[in-house]
């Protein structure tokens, strides 16, 4: 029960987050078009079977703040990010996950990495061949 609660949290502050950044940014991005979602989800696969302290929460919310802010911003809907854009997207998420990953207990640690690993398998099977 701890977990659906933390997945709840998790969702409701990246929702919340993902709402106020797409209102500063005036996209005008529709439904389900937005970074939230994308967050949301990818937040659910990394921490899947970890529940983390509030502590834990807090400093995973810092981490992932900070490293979004490095990020380079999306191409305009319909168009294909540039190759560097998305080399510098892999390189900030990768950093992030290493600081994510030093945050957690060496118990939580091995179920990350199997998490990243399962997310990493997930994306190569989507892409086209």
């Amino acid at each position: 029960m701890k977990l659906g609660a933390a997945f709840l949290a998790i969702g409701l502050l990246l929702g919340a987050a993902g709402a106020a950044h797409a209102q500063g940014q005036g996209q005008g991005q529709g439904p389900g078009q937005g970074q939230g979602d994308y967050q949301q989800r990818r937040m659910q696969m990394m921490f899947k079977d970890i529940t983390l302290t509030p502590a834990e929460q807090t400093r995973v919310d810092s981490i992932m703040a900070a490293y979004r802010a490095q990020m380079p911003p999306r191409p305009a809907p319909g168009t294909q990010p540039d190759s560097a854009s998305m080399a510098a997207r892999r390189t900030i998420m990768e950093k992030q996950n290493a600081a994510i990953r030093a945050a957690l207990t060496k118990e939580q640690q091995p179920v990350f990495d199997k998490n990243i690993q399962d997310m990493q398998a997930a994306m190569q099977q989507r892409r086209p061949q």
